[in-house]
């Protein structure tokens, strides 16, 4: 997450009991979330799951806007440390394995994540500029893979920048209606069928490597 993000999200500390009611309200306001979206959901949905009193939502949170990114942050966080660092490999099934990773964390958080993205979508509350800045640093996580590979001479030359920014649409665009939308959760296999498609046009994608002068035909 980038440092303007972290700083948004970042929990404030409390004695136990205001950590445990802290908690509560962040479970209650995610299951709401996901049931009505970012829109839809009031505050008074929220103390109603959770069982608090409005005044007690306030002494925790200033906003609807702020107990959302509470709510976000583990799936981001899970999201960052899936795509870490791509392994500078290339061939389909190890790119698929590297996805799969993905896939599942998104999984987990799925019902969160889409309702972010859905929030930025219609622009609430300024959720398009932040996820329009996570989705850049995944973007030039994938950029700068490439040009190692490309450095190293393990592909061709292209559009960097360009190819990394469709890359990562098309992973992103998949989770989200193949994992994000859906009633229920995919079955791991699914993950799997899921990753191999996205592990072979990944690898489809990647320009070839010029060859050598010594490997030029005589």
């Amino acid at each position: 997450m980038d440092a303007e993000a972290v700083a948004l999200v970042a929990p404030r500390a409390g004695n136990a009991r205001g950590r445990r009611t802290r908690a509560q309200l962040v479970e209650a306001a995610t299951g709401c979330f996901a049931e009505y979206g970012y829109e839809r959901t009031r505050i008074a949905d929220i103390v109603s799951r959770a069982g608090v009193s409005q005044g007690n939502f306030y002494r925790h949170f200033e906003s609807k806007k702020e107990i959302f990114l509470e709510a976000l942050r583990p799936g981001l966080d899970a999201l960052l440390e899936a795509r870490a660092e791509l392994r500078d490999h290339t061939d389909a099934d190890a790119l698929a394995a590297d996805t799969a990773i993905y896939l599942r964390t998104y999984s987990r958080h799925r019902h969160i994540l889409r309702v972010m993205r859905e929030a930025a979508a219609v622009r609430s509350d300024g959720f398009d500029e932040m996820w329009l800045t996570l989705r850049q640093g995944f973007v030039d996580r994938t950029q700068a893979w490439l040009e190692r590979l490309h450095a190293a001479g393990r592909i061709g030359e292209a559009d960097f920048p360009q190819l990394a920014a469709v890359l990562g649409a098309m992973i992103e665009q998949v989770a989200y209606v193949q994992i994000g939308l859906p009633d229920r959760a995919p079955r791991d296999e699914e993950i799997q069928r899921i990753a191999r498609t996205i592990g072979e046009v990944w690898h489809r994608a990647l320009p070839p490597a010029t060859p050598s002068p010594a490997d030029l035909p005589k």
